[in-house]
């Protein structure tokens, strides 16, 4: 017997009975409170979400201000900033010294200028690599030796002027 050939027969029996409309009315209510329920979920978890991505968004922010650019060694300690000092007012007297004599141009001075341009963007890497660990105590002293070559550098090419004028002044006295 199929279950058409059942409601057929039994229709009788079957219409007898009265819906319950409390019991639908019931459920219908549980199902839309599930369905809030879970709207509340979701609304829940998007706000979440947006609030972990503010605030990771402001902690990334945080952390990249406080990343200061180191610009020089004072940024780092007071005792790496009065030798900084120290070592940059005898760089500057030094070059100083040397524009103030005057002499033509040589291939020793222009390579001895090439090797202070060096120096500095050694010291420039030096200052990146700060930049990214403060603490590293050999991109500080690789700092420092550069300030200590750039000394050496500039005496050198004041000797080096100084030798020139001398041979030009011996030049001249041979030629008279």
């Amino acid at each position: 017997m199929n279950i058409e050939e059942y409601i057929n027969k039994n229709r009788g029996q079957l219409d007898n009975k009265a819906a319950d409309k409390a019991r639908i009315w019931a459920g219908i209510a549980d199902i839309q409170a599930r369905k809030k329920t879970r709207r509340i979920k979701i609304t829940q978890w998007v706000a979440a979400s947006v609030v972990i991505l503010l605030v990771t968004g402001m902690l990334l922010r945080h952390e990249m201000v406080m990343q200061q650019h180191v610009d020089n060694l004072s940024q780092i300690n007071t005792k790496l900033a009065k030798k900084e000092q120290h070592y940059q007012q005898q760089i500057n007297q030094k070059w100083n010294q040397f524009q103030q004599i005057p002499a033509h141009s040589s291939p020793m001075e222009s390579m001895l200028i090439g090797e202070l341009k060096e120096l500095d963007t050694l010291y420039k890497q030096g200052l990146k690599d700060l930049e990214k660990n403060p603490d590293n105590d050999r991109a500080v002293m690789i700092l420092l030796e550069t300030y200590e070559k750039r000394l050496r550098i500039l005496e050198k090419l004041i000797y080096e002027r100084h030798k020139q004028i001398r041979y030009e002044k011996r030049n001249e006295n041979i030629e008279l």
